[in-house]
C-alpha cells in the first residue's frame, strides 16, 4: 500500500465517480472533492430518488454499463428495458419503430423523398467509420466542418433535420441543429442505430450511491486552486484544507475547470476550456395518470413551445424544457415555470398528467457540440498528452470531453471494463 499513488479527483458527478474507481482498481489512493452536498452531478437524485432527466440509455452505452457491473450493480440496473419512441406532431403521438430510421415510419415533417436518400447515410458511414469511435471523439476532427442541418440539406433534404435528425437527438441531450457539428450525430448514430434504447432498470441513484460508498467522497469540499508541489507532484487547496496529489484528475464543468487548474495549464487548455459552452434545462416532473404506460416522445423543435422530451415511466411523466426557454427562466418562479411546462405537456399528450409536478433548474446541463467542438477537442487531448510526457500529473474527465450523455461522461473518464 506505501507504493500506491495518492490520486485527488475534482468533482463528483458520474465522470468523476468513474474515474476515481478506475484509479481504485488500479490500486491508487483516491479522494474525490465534490462542493455539493451529495455526489452525482446532473444524475444526482432529486427528493424521491429518482434520476432527474429520466436518462435514456442503450445497450450501446459500452463504458456506462461497464462502470454499472464493475460497481456491483449490474444485477439490479441491469439488462437495459427498451422504451419505445413516439412522434408528438400531427396531434396523437405516433409510435416509431425501434431505432427511428426514417425509411422505417412515415415521420411528419418527412417526405418519402427525403427518406429515400436517408439510404445515403449507410454509404457515408462506411467512409467515415475510422473516425466515429465514441471512446476517442478526437478522431471525429476531420468530421468537423459543418453543423447538421448543413449536412442534412445537402444530402438529404431539411426536412431530415427537423423531422428526425434534431428530434431523435434530443431524447439524449438537446441540440440547435443550425450549429451542432456533424460529427455529434454520426458518431451518435454509428453507435445507436442498432442498439436497444430505453432506461435503467432501477434509478440511477443505485449506481451512485455504489460508487460513493467505494471511493472516499469528501462532500461539500470546493476545490479552490491546483498549484506545482515539486518532485512532480500537484497541490489542491480546498475550502478547508491542502492535499497532495500523485495526480489530479479535474471532472468539472468546463469554466470551473479554467479557474481552479489555470496556474498549471498552457494557453492552448485556456483556449480550448473558454471556448466550452453548456446550454441550460428545466426539468418538470408530474404523476403520470395511467401507471402502465412508459414512452418516450420526440418533440420536433419548431412550435413545440419549451418542450425537448417527455418521458414517461412508473407512473411519472418528465418533461425536459431546452435552451434558450430554459435559460431564459432559471429565474423565473416556480409557479410560473411549472405552469408553462405544464400547458405545453397538455398540448402534447391531453389528459395523460394527473397532478401537480415539481421543477428543478439545471443551469449548466448539456455541453454543446458545436462546429469546431471536435477540432478543439483533439488539441486539448493533444496537449495534454504532452505535459503529461513532461511530468505533469494531471488528467481530464467530464462529458465536454465526449458526449452530452451519461455514456460521455464516463467514457472520457478513459473507464475500461474488467471484463
Amino acid at each position: 500500500m506505501s507504493d500506491s499513488r495518492q490520486v485527488v479527483v475534482i468533482g463528483g458527478g458520474i465522470a468523476g465517480l468513474a474515474a476515481g474507481l478506475e484509479h481504485a482498481r488500479r490500486g491508487d489512493r483516491v479522494v474525490v472533492l465534490e462542493r455539493d452536498a451529495r455526489a452525482g452531478g446532473r444524475a444526482a437524485a432529486d427528493a424521491a430518488g429518482a434520476d432527474p432527466f429520466a436518462a435514456r440509455v442503450t445497450t450501446a452505452d459500452h463504458a456506462l454499463l461497464a462502470l454499472i457491473r464493475a460497481a456491483g450493480v449490474g444485477a439490479e440496473l441491469l439488462p437495459v428495458r427498451s422504451v419505445p419512441s413516439a412522434d408528438a406532431r400531427g396531434g396523437r403521438p405516433a409510435p416509431l419503430p425501434p431505432g427511428g430510421d426514417p425509411l422505417a415510419a412515415a415521420l411528419p415533417g418527412v417526405s418519402r423523398i427525403e427518406a429515400l436518400r436517408t439510404v445515403r447515410l449507410d454509404r457515408l458511414l462506411a467512409r467515415y467509420r475510422k473516425h466515429l469511435d465514441p471512446a476517442a471523439p478526437e478522431r471525429a476532427a476531420p468530421l468537423d466542418d459543418r453543423s447538421i442541418a448543413d449536412f442534412a440539406a445537402l444530402y438529404f433534404g431539411r426536412g431530415v433535420t427537423d423531422g428526425w435528425i434534431e428530434p431523435w437527438l434530443a431524447e439524449r441531450a438537446p441540440v440547435d441543429a443550425r450549429e451542432a457539428s456533424r460529427a455529434s450525430f454520426l458518431l451518435r448514430w454509428n453507435a445507436e442505430r442498432d442498439a436497444v434504447a430505453g432506461s435503467l432498470a432501477a434509478p440511477l441513484a443505485r449506481l451512485v450511491t455504489a460508487l460513493a460508498e467505494r471511493l472516499s467522497v469528501r462532500t461539500g469540499a470546493s476545490a479552490e486552486r491546483i498549484e506545482p508541489a515539486g518532485a512532480g507532484r500537484l497541490r489542491v487547496a480546498t475550502s478547508a484544507e491542502t492535499l497532495d496529489a500523485d495526480a489530479v484528475v479535474i471532472a468539472v464543468p468546463a469554466a470551473e475547470a479554467l479557474r481552479i487548474a489555470d496556474p498549471v495549464l498552457v494557453a492552448a487548455e485556456r483556449t480550448v476550456l473558454a471556448g466550452v459552452r453548456y446550454d441550460a434545462a428545466i426539468v418538470w416532473r408530474a404523476p403520470a395518470r395511467d401507471a402502465s404506460i412508459s414512452a418516450r416522445v420526440r418533440i420536433a423543435p419548431q412550435g413545440a413551445g419549451p418542450l425537448a422530451s417527455i418521458a414517461i415511466e412508473h407512473g411519472t411523466l418528465v418533461a425536459v424544457a431546452r435552451d434558450p426557454w430554459a435559460g431564459a427562466h432559471l429565474e423565473v418562479a416556480d409557479d410560473a415555470v411549472a405552469k408553462e411546462i405544464g400547458a405545453a405537456v397538455e398540448r402534447v399528450l391531453p389528459g395523460v398528467v394527473a397532478g401537480a409536478g415539481g421543477v428543478r433548474r439545471f443551469p449548466i446541463a448539456w455541453p454543446r457540440f458545436d462546429v469546431g467542438r471536435y477540432r478543439a477537442i483533439a488539441r486539448m487531448r493533444a496537449v495534454a498528452a504532452d505535459r503529461r510526457a513532461a511530468g505533469r500529473p494531471l488528467h481530464w474527465a467530464g462529458d465536454w470531453l465526449a458526449a452530452p450523455t451519461l455514456d460521455g461522461a464516463v467514457a472520457s473518464a478513459g473507464f475500461v471494463s474488467a471484463a
